[in-house]
């Protein structure tokens, strides 16, 4: 994943509801495993390893956000750990195969979960973040970003 991609998620994440972070974090298992179908794809085993073990990392993320009290989390906590076994296995056996499947289903529930966060009206999950404004400079027709932070107390608050 580029640098200015990372840069991209760190801020929809300071600015997200929290089904809004459940959305990102679809967005970036769904990077992750799209990622390791090119290393396949271009016959890089260990680049596809590791965008694997990253999808991994965030289902992990994924499964440890669900609220057992509620009974969707049952089945979400079955699909998720399909789709996780699903992706440690297209490394085993070196075919990507698997992962096309791993997407569909992550796609749909982003699909869901998406529609959820587009009713949530809770606000951003994290406070006490930056605010980045961009714009065109003159003359030189570049996108510049710049932060605005009024505190003394940095860092983040979730």
């Amino acid at each position: 994943m580029t640098s200015e991609k990372k840069q991209e998620y760190t801020l929809k994440i300071t600015n997200a509801s929290p089904t809004g972070i459940i959305v990102i974090l679809y967005d970036l298992a769904i990077d992750y495993i799209k990622e390791a179908g090119d290393c396949f794809e271009k016959g890089d085993h260990e680049g596809a390893k590791t965008q694997c073990t990253n999808a991994g990392r965030v289902l992990g993320d994924l499964i440890s956000s669900l609220d057992f009290t509620y009974g969707i989390s049952f089945p979400l906590y079955r699909i998720y750990e399909y789709i996780s076994k699903e992706v440690s296995m297209a490394v085993i056996r070196n075919d990507k195969s698997a992962l096309t499947d791993a997407v569909r289903l992550l796609s749909s529930l982003r699909e869901s979960f998406d529609e959820l966060s587009r009713q949530d009206d809770s606000g951003p999950a994290m406070s006490n973040t930056q605010s980045v404004y961009a714009g065109l400079t003159y003359g030189k027709g570049t996108l510049n970003e710049s932060t605005s932070f009024a505190s003394d107390n940095r860092g983040y608050t979730v």
